[in-house]
């Protein structure tokens, strides 16, 4: 921290105001300098910025030159929702007959019949805890409606109560609900074809059921099938009410030896092969989920899920057409125990290529995306029509405008930066770039380019001028602004007249835009004027920046001398002043 300093109090001289006096002058170097690395610094942004606009211009003229926007495209077809169509720049325009015969769909394997092992009347005896449900049960209540009353059934420990004396219960509160008003109905619970069933027999009239309430607190309905079926007509009109889904299904999240697969041998090492990608599996620690997610991440291209409703296993290629897949135990039982295998089965179904018709000949793809049909159109389909409709390919008018206008838009907008950069006003404000003469004739020379006639070309469409495009707003003077407008109406006239020659114009190195592009390359490139405008700032502003450091550090030591130099002059004059006091404290004591 410095020390505080009182100057002049000695020599009662405002040191220190003349030190800042005798600084100021010996300052202005260095001011000056500052006041040059603030021009520099403003030049290499405007440089930067001048290459921002130019870039942008060059983005908006390659639109056609690279990938040719004076060519754009529409496709429509007349039957909605058949397919939708989109056309590139080479397409040709005109209007074809398209009928959507056939959709490709994907192979798809399914289980031949039912995987896990079936409940009957005869297993249900044994406990839930040891049935082949979809889940382990819990015990809990259960809610049964019938005629609009709520019963309550206990589903007691799974380890020691059975399904059959579950439903036995169930069937028997139904029956003495329903008795209260049909005194000779008689319900019973069975299984039939793997799933719960309840039957009503002797009722005089029909009566609602339903089973599961928003209170239940076991999952035996859900495992059930039976959770949310219901009849308004059980007796007369429906003496059966049978769960939705089977009760003897595979555990998908038990080990594949404890899921009830029939037909599987049980393995440490098994290999399931599908599409050559070989899917290991072991059966005594992994569950039939984690095989099916094994499969779904591998390189088979299939995706592996389980029905269920049906309790079966369903494999569909990820991609359409008629190939089949191929499915085998290289080692192990899987394939045979989920009746997939051997290889192509009558499990499968094999998918379809897509057809579609053009003018009379047939095109067929594995895809429902159809590119080889119609050159430079690509068909998406989406369904099948008995009668073909028409396709039309015109020209994208709109885009082709837009792409113009852009570059209009940022051509005007570079004019505009270019006569702030370049301003010159004697007494005022100039802009940053204004000593550079290139500059100010940069926007001229490109408007001049770009409304060049091509040679190349003869007719009526020659020039940007023929499409549209003046250095004037829409009806006025030629040349009467420095600006760039866009007539659309002239635009849409050379487009209906010629629209491949309007393409050739924009689009081609014979072209009106073509050197223009060439000029903006050379401009923004490597070598061109933006980089050594900007690479020569930031030169110029290092040693400027150089020389102030150096400059400022002089200043520092200068100042410091002048404050020790002042400061020893101040304590010289302290110490006359205690002298002198004293001899003229000596004197007048004498």
């Amino acid at each position: 921290m410095p020390a505080i300093q009182f100057g002049g109090l000695a020599s009662n001289l405002d040191t220190k105001g003349i030190i800042t006096a005798l600084m100021a002058a010996e300052r202005l170097p260095l001011i000056r300098l500052q006041r040059q690395q603030a021009t520099v610094t403003a030049r290499g942004a405007a440089w930067s910025s001048l290459g921002t606009s130019l870039t942008d211009l060059l983005a908006k003229l390659q639109a056609f030159t690279v990938t040719g926007a004076g060519n754009l495209r529409t496709a429509t077809y007349a039957d909605i929702g058949k397919l939708t169509a989109t056309a590139d720049t080479s397409a040709v325009t005109g209007q074809y007959q398209v009928r959507v015969d056939q959709l490709a769909t994907a192979s798809s394997a399914t289980s031949t019949g039912t995987i896990g092992t079936a409940i009957t009347d005869a297993t249900a005896t044994g406990t839930l805890a040891a049935l082949p449900l979809a889940g382990a049960a819990s015990a809990g209540q259960v809610g049964i409606v019938v005629d609009g009353t709520i019963l309550a059934v206990t589903v007691g420990n799974p380890t020691t109560t059975s399904l059959s004396s579950v439903m036995a219960a169930m069937a028997s509160a139904i029956q003495a609900k329903i008795r209260t008003t049909d005194g000779a109905a008689t319900v019973t619970a069975s299984i039939v074809g793997n799933k719960a069933t309840f039957s009503v027999s002797g009722a005089a009239a029909n009566h609602a059921l339903s089973f599961g309430v928003a209170s239940d607190t076991s999952n035996l309905l859900t495992l059930a099938g039976l959770s949310g079926s219901s009849t308004s007509t059980f007796g007369l009109g429906s003496p059966t009410l049978t769960g939705s889904t089977l009760l003897g299904v595979v555990r998908t999240t038990s080990s594949l030896d404890t899921a009830g697969l029939t037909g599987l041998t049980s393995t440490a090492s098994g290999v399931l092969t599908i599409n050559g990608s070989a899917i290991a599996y072991d059966s005594t620690v992994d569950s039939l989920a984690t095989v099916l997610s094994r499969i779904n991440n591998s390189a088979a291209g299939v995706i592996a899920s389980v029905d269920r409703v049906n309790d079966r296993v369903v494999f569909t290629r990820k991609t359409a057409g008629p190939l089949a897949l191929a499915i085998q135990d290289t080692s192990g039982t899987l394939a045979a125990a989920l009746k997939l295998a051997p290889g192509t089965t009558g499990a499968q179904i094999v998918g379809l290529s897509s057809k579609v018709t053009v003018n009379g000949t047939t095109t067929t793809s594995d895809t429902n995306r159809v590119s080889t049909a119609i050159a430079g159109v690509t068909l998406d389909l989406l369904a099948t029509n008995v009668t073909a409709s028409t396709l039309t390919v015109g020209v994208d008018a709109v885009a082709i405008q837009n792409s113009l206008q852009a570059i209009v838009t940022s051509y005007n907008a570079l004019a505009d930066k270019l006569d702030t950069l370049a301003a010159h006003t004697a007494g005022g404000p100039t802009g940053a770039l204004e000593s550079r003469a290139n500059v100010a004739s940069l926007a001229l020379g490109l408007r001049t380019s770009l409304m060049a006639i091509s040679g190349s070309f003869s007719g009526s469409i020659r020039s940007l001028a023929d499409i549209g495009v003046s250095s004037g707003a829409v009806g006025a003077k030629v040349g009467s602004t420095t600006r760039l407008s866009l007539d659309p109406t002239k635009l849409n006239n050379a487009l209906t007249v010629d629209a491949t020659t309007v393409g050739r114009l924009l689009n081609s190195v014979q072209g009106v835009l073509a050197p223009v592009v060439d000029r903006l390359k050379a401009l923004t490139g490597g070598t061109g004027a933006v980089r050594a405008g900007t690479d020569g700032a930031t030169a110029e502003l290092a040693m400027l920046s150089s020389a102030a450091a150096r400059l400022q550090a002089r200043l520092d030591v200068r100042q410091a001398s002048l404050e020790r130099k002042f400061a020893a002059l101040e304590a010289t004059l302290a110490r006359s002043q205690v002298v002198a006091g004293a001899v003229a404290a000596q004197v007048a004591r004498s």
